[in-house]
């Protein structure tokens, strides 16, 4: 029933426990804002150090630094981590972009040179907590201060990380909604800094960095310290150009919804570009053409403002639009949870190019080959998945935040989980229900462990694996699975999911043709069909050592030379 606009689900439960015992009731395991806050104060203390690190810290240390996005509608904390290494550290901060980050006591973290970002997001939709426990499996993967893996992700990335998007829905116990019965993941398109904080918050960070995170052809970033499968000691001089002091700060974020197609908004710097320091600062650091002129004073940490920027004189051109590989942006993922698909999967933005579409297609295939519970045949990269409409309100996915952030940055890789050419933007969900897999014998596998009162290590796992995947994407992963698999190197597999792509584009029109064992199974749209009991069999069985085809893992010699690896496939 409904009750006072909140709807009221009402059951009998006989209890079968002692007296004074606590029961709870959950759809699935739960994650809430109160844990999720008592973890960041436990992150805190474990890392109170980094308030005080600078240029000249040790350059493999962990920087970790928690600040205040904005209160939600509720007034709960909406929380910004940043974690990156100190390779690029600059003195200056990052500026407060107007309307977010309001307690003033905390300052902005470090800016970085060299490095793009890689933005992870959860609990956009209150109840789908398994996205909260891979997100957590993430987060502790790279905060790994002795695992060569995480210390290579922070050479590389500098990780923005919202745990928990809308604390409102959270706290009230809502499954899609915040305190106002509103879907936010239907609101990235125009979001509002009064009524939808968190999302307006989220797009404006993402926007900043597209522009000044972005790391121009020939200029230093990370390769520049260190071979990329190196694991030794990196220089202790930083090369990397200092960032000029004048910079845009981002305002009225609906002014610059659309980066790419709205020239209207464009204003150009009138400094000239006399070499390759100067057009990075004028062209990721002085990035006021997004913005009209009346808003370029930069808010500083300090509470100085700077004057404002002489106008654009009329006949004054604007500058080309930021291509897709020279976004500051690298990763967009956004994590869901299903309450109706089994297993976990990405959906994906689809592109009328089909390397473009390779490229889109390779960071979900690397996480399958990094995580047995990781079902790449469930993905879906359709376009009818990005602008489909919910049968329940009308809204359309046009508005979420994979399809709207592709849409105001024109980049590649915006994915959900329910991409280093370009940038990734995916959807990443883990199923919700009680089951999450199916064993071979077709019995299901619990989210929850009820004997030891905690999650299933599967969402968990497949954190880590996304953040693996990362690095096997730029082929600078010290213990790359993917030379165990059928596809032995990045090339190869790059290869077949042409092949693949081309097979799922002629399947929707004549017969499909045959293609190879590997090529995972379709449906009759010609997209990845969902996952099947049988494909999660074969999940299954690789994580026991064997393959699909029925042999053992001790058919590969190199298998079992690798302690890290926990499932096989075949030697080609």
């Amino acid at each position: 029933q409904v009750v006072e606009t909140q709807f009221v689900l009402s059951f009998v439960h006989r209890f079968l426990e002692h007296r004074g015992a606590t029961t709870y009731f959950a759809f699935c395991y739960p994650f809430s804002y109160t844990e999720c806050q008592d973890m960041l104060a436990q992150l805190d203390g474990r890392f109170q150090d980094c308030r005080h690190m600078s240029p000249s810290s040790p350059l493999d240390s962990v920087y970790y630094h928690r600040e205040l996005l904005c209160h939600s509608l509720d007034k709960l904390r909406v929380d910004l981590l940043t974690v990156t290494s100190c390779h690029g550290m600059q003195e200056k901060r990052e500026p407060r972009l107007d309307k977010l980050f309001p307690d003033t006591s905390t300052p902005r973290p470090r800016r970085f040179a060299g490095k793009r970002v890689f933005f992870l997001s959860s609990r956009v939709h209150p109840g789908e907590t398994p996205s909260s426990f891979v997100f957590n499996g993430f987060l502790d993967f790279i905060l790994r201060e002795e695992d060569p893996r995480a210390q290579m992700l922070r050479r590389m990335f500098v990780f923005k990380l919202i745990p928990m998007l809308n604390p409102d829905g959270v706290v009230r116990g809502h499954y899609r909604t915040d305190s106002r019965g509103v879907n936010l993941n239907r609101q990235y398109l125009h979001p509002d800094a009064e009524l939808h904080p968190a999302v307006y918050g989220a797009k404006a960070v993402l926007l900043y960095h597209h522009i000044h995170s972005r790391v121009l052809p020939g200029s230093p970033d990370w390769r520049t310290f260190v071979s990329p499968l190196g694991t030794s000691s990196l220089s202790t001089k930083c090369p990397n150009p200092p960032v000029p002091e004048a910079e845009a700060a981002l305002s009225e974020l609906d002014k610059a919804n659309n980066v790419r197609n709205s020239p209207s908004a464009w204003r150009a710097s009138t400094a000239s570009r006399l070499d390759q320091d100067t057009r990075l600062s004028d062209s990721a650091d002085r990035a006021a053409w997004i913005l009209p002129s009346s808003h370029t004073n930069e808010h500083c940490e300090e509470g100085a403002q700077r004057p404002p920027s002489a106008p654009l004189p009329e006949a004054a051109e604007p500058p080309e639009p930021i291509a897709p590989r020279d976004s500051g942006l690298a990763y967009y993922v956004d994590l869901h949870g299903h309450a109706s698909k089994r297993g976990c999967f990405m959906y994906g933005n689809s592109f009328s190019d089909e390397n473009d579409q390779v490229e889109n297609m390779l960071f979900p295939k690397l996480i399958s080959l990094n995580s047995p519970h990781f079902d790449f045949t469930g993905c879906n990269f359709s376009e009818k998945n990005m602008y489909a409409r919910d049968k329940r309100d009308g809204q359309s996915k046009e508005g979420s935040g994979r399809v709207a952030v592709y849409k105001a940055l024109g980049i590649i890789h915006s994915q959900t989980h329910k991409k280093e050419v370009l940038s990734r933007f995916l959807d990443l969900c883990h199923a919700l229900g009680p089951c999450s897999l199916s064993s071979s014998g077709g019995a299901p596998l619990p989210l929850c462990h009820p004997s030891a009162h905690a999650p299933s290590p599967c969402p968990v796992q497949v954190g880590r694996a996304v953040a693996v995947a990362a690095l096997d994407m730029a082929e600078c992963n010290p213990w790359p699975r993917i030379v165990l698999s059928e596809h032995t190197c990045l090339g190869n597999l790059r290869a077949w999911m042409l092949k693949h792509v081309r097979g799922l584009r002629g399947a929707g029109g004549g017969p499909r043709r045959r293609e190879g064992a590997g090529t995972p199974p379709r449906s009759s749209t010609g997209l990845p069909s969902s996952a099947s009991d049988s494909s999660l069999a074969r999940a299954r069985s690789f994580s026991n050592g064997t393959s699909g085809s029925g042999g053992s893992q001790q058919d590969s010699p190199r298998i079992r030379a690798s302690p890290s690896f926990t499932f096989g496939s075949p030697r080609p």
